[in-house]
């Protein structure tokens, strides 16, 4: 039995769905979503609170392999708090219900304490808790940004016309597709072929402005002069609030993109063939956005 979090997200469904199609016995954490798509297809579904030590105990009962991660509950205004009580939940259920071998989503940049900037800041407890777990074997698969976090703008660019953030327009970084990350978290969950502590970087196929990911979405989208703008932290601040976030989740956002700006959360990253993934931003964009249009 394999168990995942997070199955309902970006990255935990697609696990999940990679999982299922091999035949693996799965066991998923329904929280707020339900999974009944999941369950239907021969998921074993566990409801609970990934705060509360006896629902996550719950999960991990007879696994022998669990993918865990930190929702984005990007509305919580105790977004950092939040996340800490789940870390110390996730320390402990697992001492109590202990995991052979676990895979954990976590981001680049997290091992850099002076760098660190935005929701990645939460994840270093996170990845410290786990690690304290001498007796179980966990792989961190630490992130480079997510494609998938470009189509959080569609809104904008569908009334607006424009496409921005607090990132520099021309600044190259890297980005990745949460189906690359999900394949090799469930292939490291099926083989569980590492030992101890490990982390490996996953850093995408290339790195990406947001300049020629904003020309990417535009023509995609029918908007061929989509216009990329660099909003003040202020604006930029004010935009994710209107969006329905809280005001410390908006702030953490903000911080990160200033950190990206700053090259802070890739300082001494190497692109490696390791660290590399193989779906480039065209390739992603066109199947999320192959049914959008602008009209």
């Amino acid at each position: 039995m394999i168990a995942v979090m997070g199955a309902a997200g970006n990255v935990g469904s697609k696990v999940t769905d990679l999982l299922l199609r091999q035949n693996e016995e799965v066991r998923v954490f329904e929280h707020e979503r339900k999974l009944e798509e999941f369950r239907e297809r021969g998921a074993q579904v566990v409801t609970g609170d990934a705060t509360n030590v006896e629902d996550l105990g719950s999960l991990f009962k007879d696994t022998v392999a669990a993918l865990v991660l930190l929702p984005e509950n990007l509305a919580d205004p105790q977004f950092v708090a939040t996340r800490s009580t789940i870390s110390r939940a996730l320390a402990k259920a697992l001492r109590e219900r202990p995991v052979s071998h676990v895979v954990a989503l976590s981001a680049v940049g997290v091992d850099q304490e002076e760098n660190v900037a935005g929701p990645p800041a939460g994840l270093r407890e996170y990845e410290q808790r786990l690690f304290e777990h001498e007796d179980i074997n966990v792989l961190v698969l630490r992130s480079a940004f997510y494609m998938d976090y470009l189509l959080a703008n569609l809104p904008l660019i569908q009334s607006q016309k424009i496409n921005g953030s607090a990132i520099k327009g021309d600044l190259r970084f890297p980005m990745i597709a949460t189906q690359d990350v999900a394949r090799e978290a469930a292939k490291r969950l099926v083989r569980r072929d590492f030992t101890g502590h490990q982390v490996k970087i996953l850093l995408g196929p290339e790195d990406v402005s947001m300049r020629e990911a904003t020309r990417a979405m535009g023509t995609l989208l029918g908007l061929p002069e989509l216009p990329y703008v660099e909003f003040p932290p202020a604006d930029m601040k004010g935009a994710l609030l209107a969006a329905g976030m809280s005001a410390e989740a908006a702030s953490l956002l903000v911080d990160m993109q200033l950190a990206l700006n700053e090259g802070r959360p890739f300082d001494g990253v190497e692109r490696t063939a390791e660290a590399m993934t193989p779906t480039r931003l065209e390739e992603f964009l066109e199947n999320a956005l192959s049914r959008s249009r602008v009209h």
